[in-house]
């Protein structure tokens, strides 16, 4: 599951509190904070300057734009990346910081797009119902940002709320990826596209994981040691903090992994990389990023470069006379480990979708409720509450085991389904595994056929055995 594009390059489990007076034997584990890399197509209305124009004459705009100046090079030599050319910064406040994401936003999606991204998620059961999503994006990024690189403007900002002590180590983190976009032109990650949010976030995982790595070299470089002596790199990022951290506390599961996946599973991938190779091997990941999250978790689909499995974004034919598409995504092996929440145990889970080779997740709206325009596409509120959708999966081909992988993520994915509509009946639908009696003429089902698992929510009744029947997964 790709995590929010407003939010896609925001650190959230995090703290570099600490991080700069580590103890000898570990690095503290502080609650978690943020940084983020700012996307975005072009500069917003205020353009660079002026948005950071009104802090930079202050004595800690002066001090952090010293400290960048004398941590530019120290950071290159950590590294191993030179530095091309000056590296522009600037200082703004928080209420700059969340402006400036809602106006890049609002150039990222086109309007509507974010609401039915949002919709999706809903109908997956990844987020409730009541959710505002896009608030609580914001809401997050208000809680937890420090600093941000622009990659668009090559431009390093810091928040003029950070407290000194986290200066340093935020600082650390934010030149790394300004030394990565002088090499390797990181903008190209960071665009929001639909349909390809799991290959997205594996390209995140290598640029957060990679500035991860490198902070904490430079945390503990008063100990002599390096990221390479941790036995335990992902316990060197500490917990989180519910009473310090409390919007992210009672962030839905999803969203709350899907901010944290890019720098714990990114560490942990680019650690492995310098273990083999050093910084080069890094280097190389970032001119060619993994393809998927499941080349992420799995060093040797890395090394294979296993592609995933293209499924079509098609609206099955059964629902194509009442339903057209609205929003489409590759939820990829992480997604799938999200989707079966917490009905499922986590080791199960990741157990489950190991054996993930491709899927597309769609939300079907009703037909005629899409009025398209070069601004954007909109959709009634009353459309999207008659909203269904599909996630359609086909596990890896060729695995001695993929038929009974099916099986075993289509089970898992019943029992996650039941959890979810604990209060539904149960009904009888052919050749599904399961499925609930939702209301309003609908229903959620699982089933599996060969290596295709179909999950359906809220889909008409009287077409729900012919989806089953008709409607599995097409590798193109």
């Amino acid at each position: 599951m790709k995590r929010p594009t407003v939010l896609a390059l925001c650190l959230a489990a995090l703290s570099c509190r600490h991080a700069a007076t580590p103890p000898a034997d570990a690095i503290v584990q502080p609650p978690p904070s943020a940084h983020a890399t700012i996307e975005g197509s072009h500069a917003d209305a205020q353009g660079p300057a002026d948005a950071s124009t009104a802090h930079e004459d202050s004595p800690q705009a002066r001090r952090l734009s010293d400290l960048a100046d004398s941590l530019a090079e120290r950071m290159a030599t950590l590294r191993e990346l030179t530095v091309q050319r000056p590296i522009a910064r600037g200082v703004m406040s928080r209420e700059a910081v969340v402006e400036r994401l809602r106006g890049r936003t609002r150039q990222e999606y086109p309007p509507g797009e974010l609401d039915l991204e949002g919709a999706m998620l809903k109908r997956l059961g990844l987020i409730p119902d009541a959710l505002d999503y896009e608030q609580t994006m914001f809401d997050l990024l208000e809680e937890q940002v420090l600093g941000f690189y622009d990659p668009d403007e090559h431009r390093l900002y810091i928040a003029d709320w950070v407290a000194p002590a986290m200066q340093p180590p935020t600082m650390a983190h934010e030149l790394v990826h300004a030394l990565q976009d002088q090499h390797f032109d990181i903008a190209r990650f960071t665009h929001h596209t639909r349909g390809h949010g799991d290959a997205q976030t594996a390209a995140m995982s290598v640029l957060e994981g990679d500035a991860t790595a490198a902070m904490l070299d430079f945390a503990l470089a008063p100990t002599g040691r390096t990221v390479l002596d941790l036995p335990d790199v992902s316990g060197a990022l500490g917990g989180q903090n519910s009473a310090e951290q409390p919007r992210l506390a009672a962030a839905p599961r999803a969203l709350r992994e899907s901010l944290l996946f890019p720098y714990l599973a990114g560490l942990r991938l680019c650690v492995e990389r310098m273990r083999a190779g050093g910084h080069s091997a890094v280097d190389a990941l970032l001119a060619r990023p993994p393809d998927s999250t499941e080349q992420v978790l799995h060093a040797e689909k890395l090394a294979s470069r296993e592609a995933p499995v293209n499924v079509p974004a098609e609206v099955p034919a059964p629902l194509s006379d009442q339903f057209e598409l609205g929003y489409h995504d590759v939820l990829g092996e992480f997604g799938t480990r999200l989707m079966l929440g917490d009905a499922v145990p986590d080791a199960r889970a990741q157990s489950g979708a190991q054996g993930w080779g491709g899927d597309r997740a769609m939300l079907l709206v009703p037909r005629g409720s899409v009025t398209r325009a070069d601004a954007g596409v909109t959709v009634t509120d009353e459309a999207l509450r008659g909203a269904a959708a599909v996630w359609m999966v086909t596990m890896d081909a060729g695995r001695p085991r993929d038929d009974a992988e099916a099986a075993e993520l289509a089970a898992m994915l019943s029992t996650a389904l039941a959890h979810r509509y604990a209060q539904a009946p149960t009904v009888t639908v052919a050749g599904a595994l399961g499925a609930r009696d939702v209301g309003d003429g609908r229903v959620s089902l699982v089933a599996t056929r060969g290596r295709a698992v179909l999950f359906a929510d809220r889909v008409p009744s009287g077409r729900a055995a012919q989806l089953v029947a008709t409607a599995m997964p097409r590798a193109r």
